[in-house]
């Protein structure tokens, strides 16, 4: 990997790390920063060894109304004062769902805030000499002094609920996330890459078994590592762990993920959301989608997309477009919700949104090319390497290794004829798990392999396993096998 390649897979965070060492101002947008650092490199100001090995530090965008030459002082005290009105103002809307009286003083509350925040910058503006002690006294003041009408209406146990739902995370290098197997691939090893973990409760549950592979994990992370993420495609075969791949990404991450199951009968309300009755009234109901833009760090898994008509679709342009202005209008009310900060969007799908050629899998159509180009990268999924299907079944259903590996030779040898041509498709993963556990159980392995995996084809396809079984299987040797 040349030294260009290796500047692209720097986190945004990275980046700025080298403009402030170098008396710069940190950016938000990663290629602004990675285009900055190209031309200190190229000027001579910085090596390129320094960069790639940079140690990523906590950095503050943006720009403060103040003198360069108390910059630095300025930007550590102001920072911290920003920080508090911006966590204060988070506090504030969660409190007003929790209370209906509070509710009503939100936009008031909001102008206190802007107000104090502009007081502050005006204070810190008019500083010679600044002093963080000063500074932190008035934030303290001016914060207790709005909380105190909340103090009186809203109890102890409900701020600190409110406080335990706000999103934040923390940077922590991928292989104490993922584990260094799952960060190494072809020479490259990622596992220092800072990524991004959450503090979700409602996170998926952690699969520990789960076997990642670490170019596409790279790939993701590399998306994700943006307020503004990339969003990511997954083509390949049933069985080959395209939604648990997601699910996996988000459990560790201790993201919330959304998942919609798409089918030709599901409509824009479903997933949107649409009028409904209550109490004699209309009133509208948010969808899936619409709940999913509003939380902050949300993992929107789009399952069997290739199902859906693309009319039911178009809805979802606007939302999975990469721009910081993504938002949805609901026509039924009017309201525009808007994407909140870090969500991010897969697509998981048999083709890659080109429909289906194999004729494996009916009911699958050719997706808008507009919507596939809003997906910046399309990860192809295949089989797992033998030895670790092998140990996956093995944990999973608790049979002999000997006992795995003969069912994954049989799966192996059928996906063979399915890429000739002999059989439309190959048994999933799932089935070989519902084989193996029913044999560990004492069912005996013919009828196993039947109700696991032959009833589920058409007549045609069964003909064709059954020969792979009758050749490649010895009853004897695999009941053998299970005693080892």
């Amino acid at each position: 990997m040349n030294y260009e390649q290796k500047l692209a897979l720097l986190s945004l965070v990275q980046l700025n790390t080298v403009l402030v060492q170098q008396g710069l101002v940190p950016l938000d947008d990663k290629r602004s920063a990675r285009d900055a650092v190209r031309r200190l490199i190229d000027n001579g100001s910085v090596e390129w060894d320094s960069v790639l090995n940079v140690q990523p530090q906590t950095i503050i965008t943006g720009k403060t109304a103040i003198d360069d030459d108390l910059r630095d002082k300025v930007n550590t005290s102001n920072a911290k004062a920003l920080d508090a009105v911006k966590n204060s103002e988070i506090a504030l809307r969660e409190i007003s769902r929790i209370s209906g009286d509070v509710r009503s003083n939100t936009a008031a509350i909001r102008d206190e805030f802007k107000t104090l925040a502009e007081s502050l910058v005006s204070r810190v503006d008019s500083i010679t000499k600044p002093d963080p002690a000063r500074i932190s006294n008035e934030i303290t003041q001016q914060v207790n002094a709005l909380f105190d009408s909340f103090r009186e209406q809203v109890t102890p146990q409900q701020i600190k609920q409110v406080a335990n739902a706000l999103p934040s995370f923390e940077l922590i290098p991928a292989r104490d996330v993922f584990g260094a197997d799952a960060c190494r691939y072809d020479g490259v090893d990622f596992g220092d890459l800072p990524v991004a973990v959450w503090n979700d409760p409602e996170a998926p549950a952690l699969v520990d078994d789960y076997i990642f592979n670490p170019a596409h994990l790279h790939q993701s992370l590399i998306a994700l590592d943006d307020p503004l993420p990339d969003n990511v495609w997954l083509a390949g075969e049933r069985g080959t762990g395209k939604s648990e791949f997601v699910t996996q990404v988000a459990a560790r991450l201790r993201r919330r993920l959304y998942r919609i199951n798409f089918d030709e009968a599901l409509e824009r309300a479903d997933f949107i959301g649409g009028n409904s009755i209550e109490s004699g009234s209309v009133v509208w109901k948010a969808g899936i989608v619409t709940q999913a833009i509003r939380h902050p760090g949300a993992i929107v898994l789009l399952d069997e997309i290739g199902f859906a008509r693309a009319q039911s679709l178009a809805a979802l342009h606007a939302l999975c477009e990469r721009s910081p202005h993504r938002a949805i209008t609901i026509s039924e009310t009017g309201e525009r919700i808007g994407v909140a900060s870090h969500v991010a969007f897969f697509c998981a799908d048999n083709s890659n949104g080109h429909g289906d050629s194999s004729g494996n899998f009916a009911g699958v159509r050719e997706q808008n090319s507009a919507f596939i180009d809003r997906f910046s990268y399309t990860l192809y999924f295949d089989y797992l390497p033998q030895d670790d299907e092998i140990n996956l079944i093995v944990n999973r259903t608790g049979i002999t290794v000997d006992a795995a590996r003969i069912i994954v030779g049989f799966a192996n040898v059928a996906r063979e004829k399915a890429r000739a041509g002999l059989l439309t498709q190959p048994p999933s993963l799932r089935q070989l798990f519902a084989w193996a556990r029913s044999v560990k159980k004492g069912l005996p392995v013919n009828t196993a392999f039947k109700n696991a995996i032959i009833n589920k084809f058409p007549a045609d396809c069964a003909v064709e396993l059954v020969g792979v079984y009758t050749s490649h299987i010895s009853e004897s040797e695999f009941k053998l096998a299970l005693t080892k």
